[in-house]
């Protein structure tokens, strides 16, 4: 499997030959509400679908609640990305537990300025939560199978997930989302 940072080069690349990659954009606050807004919808669909037994739209309607709000975090720090292996190798590369050293040096200088930086880290389970619901998405909606017996599980794994990216949301300030923007450039004029 590729590390996360081999798959944004990856998509750095693609997109500059205008296939379908990762693009620099500017922060965006208004499209990190709209898909924060998407996601809280997508939950709402997920309960009322779980209430009529519909397991299979159950899963694949959680899958896209975390997605939104992953796709809202890369708003936040000027990314846009429309393949699902790439944004969510971003979210891991810049968020998860295994987090960049480099990253990592420039957040602990803040660190000691703020309290609150390791609400900036996702934990492994809670990444496993996303690449559990991708695949019963996929399972459930390419596949004849209607009853998803994990529908319960990933409904609230869907849940604390998008809790935990709203909650990075409101730490990831200004000061954070500079040094991300200048990591990503650096990456950026890597994959070139």
């Amino acid at each position: 499997m590729k590390k996360p940072k081999q798959i944004i080069i990856k998509a750095f690349q693609r997109e500059k030959r205008k296939e379908r990659g990762l693009k620099i954009t500017e922060s965006d606050n208004e499209l990190v509400d709209a898909h924060i807004n998407k996601s809280r919808h997508n939950l709402i669909v997920m309960g009322d679908l779980n209430n009529l037994k519909h397991t299979d739209w159950v899963v694949v309607v959680a899958y896209y609640a975390m997605y939104h709000a992953v796709i809202a975090t890369l708003s936040k720090i000027g990314l846009e990305s429309k393949d699902h292996a790439t944004t969510v190798a971003v979210l891991e590369y810049f968020f998860s537990e295994h987090v960049d050293k480099e990253l990592l040096e420039k957040f602990n200088k803040l660190k000691e300025e703020k309290e609150d930086i390791e609400q900036l880290i996702i934990e492994e389970k809670t990444l496993d939560y996303l690449w559990s619901a991708k695949n019963l998405r996929e399972t459930a909606q390419y596949g004849t199978n209607t009853f998803i017996k994990e529908s319960d599980k990933t409904t609230n794994q869907a849940k604390e997930f998008v809790l935990k990216i709203r909650a990075l949301l409101d730490k990831l300030d200004e000061e954070y989302v500079d040094i991300l923007q200048e990591q990503i450039m650096e990456i950026h004029k890597s994959a070139l």
